[in-house]
């Protein structure tokens, strides 16, 4: 039975009917509920129906995580869609119809993040705006700029223009074209309604107005036909800054039409110890009283704070505590050092790895190909730089899946139909090999062997060329940027991508919804915690409290915070301890050595 280990609480949500708004507080298996709700709404749905579900994913990495949950479980995902919000509106609703977009109708491409930020930062550098600005991408539902400065509003009109011109759509216009289609044509909003019986939205409070728009449209249009299930938790709303909103029961049921709308809960914390929990208490804004009911529960657990570390011995003391883990009987992949921004892994990684030889670090977010995960090549060089095995079997078959639907986007009737299926796609890549031993190297040789053997001169179609281009600049930058010091051979490209199972090094929102036996975050510092944007434009307290209950919650029963001495603004400014952490009155481990 599909329901049989859940608790209580977590039975109620899967087999809720109707649609649903579930606040799920940290360890109290968000993930596992909707992913039983999926199978459970799979198991109801004929074998030879069209009906499909959804489930709408904050990260690639959630997405990916649900089809691996779903196939350990031994349900068949053929009917199951997941994937980003972004991706969901360009295969469902862009791409079949964007001939009804002026805009889209002569072809376009997606640009990727590392291209849409390297031409901001030249936007800015031109209108003399400091690096450090940030100018909002997003648009309203009317089609207007979110933002408001007059000197950021230039930099975007000449952003959209440049975009324009090379027939380029980034996130935010995806978004903003999907609605349009789908408020200018209704009769989209049916068809989707009659094929998805139901839609989940993973981390909704931290998903953009437009999200709403376009996901409750559907649903308001299908009548019941298609159940909503938001999950959620509003003090993990990290997101605020970059559009994040967590919109209440009443406005969501105002989006649906008035449907009824049912609220639930999980409370039970099945991750942590008592005493982890009653730590990150203090960062809480909402009034649940998480009581921990899982193996940890009445762990002691180790909770140290560390403000008088100098950055030059960070290293030498993350060490320390990982060492501790490991001789304490934790794996390696139950260990996390989390930091609050992506500039800040890069030294340390390579410097924990020249310290600590003899154990492996899940670093993969460094790979040289990281910010092109939307890019046709990246796809195409995930799969080039994968070895074919059991254990990834199903996720190359799906990778292999979406690349042939973004060939035949691009060239249309070009496309090879003998390799327009997964299996003998991947028969075509695994048969190519190269000699080359440079990573770049090797990538074109095996690429320019691909599409010959597809019969196609990707320089004959603007967006394969395009993004062609776009790709291995991005790569080439990452490779001599002297703040990253990737390596370049092939070997090391390929390791990025094996399954890794070492001390995971990440950034404080790239492990939402993940947990680890021991959380070791430094950086821990006020301009980091909470970011500058947040302290000039937001709620710098608010936006802290949320960040430390994120980290916080994370670990099981070992948190190390770190608030580093020696760390400095561009102009030679000190930085000092994170507000909320450093005023704290908790009875903390001694640090010791």
């Amino acid at each position: 039975m599909i329901t049989g280990k859940l608790s209580d609480e977590q039975r109620a949500a899967v087999v809720q009917s109707g649609h649903v708004v579930l606040t799920a507080c940290p360890g109290s298996g968000k993930t596992r509920v909707l992913i039983h709700k999926l199978a459970f709404e799979l198991d109801r749905i004929q074998a030879l129906s069209r009906k499909r579900v959804a489930a709408v994913t904050f990260t690639v990495r959630a997405s990916d995580e649900i089809y691996r949950r779903l196939s350990a479980m031994g349900i068949d995902d053929r009917k199951a869609w997941s994937g980003t919000l972004h991706a969901f509106c360009l295969e469902w609703i862009i791409r079949p119809y964007s001939c009804y977009v002026p805009a889209l109708r002569d072809g376009f491409s997606i640009a990727d993040e590392s291209f849409c930020s390297d031409l901001l930062d030249e936007l800015k550098d031109k209108h003399k705006l400091r690096a450090i600005e940030s100018v909002n991408t997003r648009l309203r539902r009317d089609g207007s700029f979110v933002e408001q400065y007059p000197a950021h509003r230039d930099v975007l009109a000449e952003y959209h223009h440049t975009l324009r011109a090379r027939k380029l759509i980034d996130f935010d216009l995806l978004l903003y074209y999907a609605y349009r289609l789908l408020e200018d044509h209704p009769t989209i909003s049916t068809v989707l309604s009659n094929i998805f019986t139901l839609i989940c939205v993973d981390e909704y409070q931290d998903t953009q107005d437009l999200l709403y728009a376009i996901i409750c449209r559907i649903v308001k249009v299908g009548k019941g036909k298609t159940s909503l299930f938001l999950v959620g938790d509003t003090d993990q709303a990290i997101y605020a800054s970059l559009g994040g909103l967590a919109k209440s029961l009443a406005e969501v049921q105002e989006e649906i039409g008035g449907q009824n709308l049912t609220p639930l809960t999980l409370s039970g914390n099945y991750r942590s110890c008592q005493r982890i929990i009653d730590f990150y208490r203090h960062f809480q804004t909402q009034p649940i009283d998480i009581r921990a009911l899982g193996q940890s529960a009445a762990n002691k657990g180790r909770i140290t704070f560390d403000s008088q570390i100098n950055e030059k011995d960070l290293v030498t003391e993350i060490a320390r505590l990982i060492n501790m883990s490991l001789d304490s009987g934790i794996p390696e992949s139950e260990i996390c050092v989390l930091v609050p921004q992506w500039w800040l892994i890069t030294r340390i990684t390579r410097q924990l790895r020249a310290q600590m030889p003899a154990v492996a670090f899940d670093a993969s977010g460094l790979s040289p190909m990281s910010r092109n995960r939307d890019n046709i090549w990246y796809k195409l060089s995930r799969l080039f730089l994968t070895t074919p095995s059991p254990k990834i079997y199903s996720a190359r078959n799906r990778w292999a899946s979406e690349l042939i639907s973004d060939f035949i986007s691009e060239v249309g009737g070009h496309f090879d139909e003998r390799f327009d299926n997964p299996r003998q796609l991947l028969r075509l890549i695994n048969s190519i090999s190269s000699t080359e031993t440079e990573g770049i190297d090797y990538l074109q040789d095996c690429f320019a062997q691909f599409t010959a053997t597809l019969g196609l001169d990707y320089v004959d179609f603007p967006g394969l060329s395009e993004n062609y281009t776009i790709f291995f600049d991005n790569v080439s930058k990452r490779l001599t940027d002297p703040v990253f010091n990737v390596p370049s051979d092939v070997e090391s490209f390929k390791s990025f991508y094996r399954e890794m199972t070492g001390v995971v090094i990440n950034t404080c929102v790239g492990v939402k919804g993940e947990e680890f036996e021991t959380v070791i975050a430094y950086g821990l510092l006020n301009g980091y915690v909470p970011h500058w944007n947040e302290i000039f434009n937001g709620d710098p307290q608010d936006a802290s409290r949320k960040l430390l209950y994120v980290v916080c919650s994370r670990a099981k029963t070992n948190l190390h915070l770190i608030s580093e001495t020696g760390r400095t603004t561009r102009a030679g400014t000190p930085l000092y301890p994170n507000a909320e952490l450093d005023a704290l009155k908790f009875d903390f481990d001694q640090n010791e050595l």
